[in-house]
């Protein structure tokens, strides 16, 4: 079970602020509430010092490949992450949309990514930042954000954060493939591949 608060027979009662939501997990439109509910921490919307998703006017358009590029690059270099940290990335990416069946969107593509280089790092590289470190060289983020994405994502992968060595070379190769097979050529939108630098 996924979630928090109290656990009765028809299902499970979630405590928000002054007030519960109950949410029956027994039937299959109950588990997806629940999953919903769960999923608005990555909405762009969601506020977490208010947990409410605000109205806001957002393009409706997912992200170019250029703008999923320079966000990963100033996680990367912010972070001080290792050139390795993509790929486990990816990897976590790909097992939160098999294991949820939730694809990326232009709501929680950012949230989704900055978590999953964020955990990535911090399984690979033994002096990895804290997440009391991450607002420091991020001021546009949060701890209370950086806990809060952590804790549900990794109850949505149930803590699956180990990745073999054939793994992590299936992913290497997709990328390297894919960073020469983007039309026009990488060259054509963004810097040769290679070591994210400042």
């Amino acid at each position: 079970m996924i979630g928090e608060g109290e656990h009765s027979q028809g299902g499970s009662t979630l405590n928000k602020n002054d007030g519960t939501i109950k949410i029956d997990v027994k039937t299959k439109e109950g588990f997806k509430d629940l999953i919903r509910w769960q999923m608005r921490i990555f909405d762009i919307n969601y506020e977490f010092e208010s947990d409410q998703v605000m109205d806001c006017v957002l393009p409706d358009e997912n992200p170019t490949l250029e703008e999923l590029y320079y966000y990963c690059k100033y996680v990367i270099i912010s972070g001080r992450m290792e050139k390795e940290i993509p790929i486990l990335c990816l990897v976590y990416l790909e097992r939160f949309l098999t294991k949820t069946g939730i694809l990326l969107n232009h709501l929680n593509w950012r949230r989704l990514t900055l978590i999953s280089l964020c955990l990535a790092s911090k399984i690979w590289d033994d002096d990895s930042l804290e997440n009391v470190h991450f607002p420091k060289v991020m001021p546009d983020i949060t701890v209370k954000e950086i806990a809060g994405l952590e804790k549900v994502f990794l109850q949505f992968l149930d803590f699956d954060l180990m990745i073999r060595g054939a793994e992590y070379a299936k992913y290497y190769f997709i990328m390297k493939t894919f960073a020469h097979n983007v039309p026009g050529g990488m060259n054509s939108c963004l810097p040769p591949v290679g070591p994210l630098t400042a």
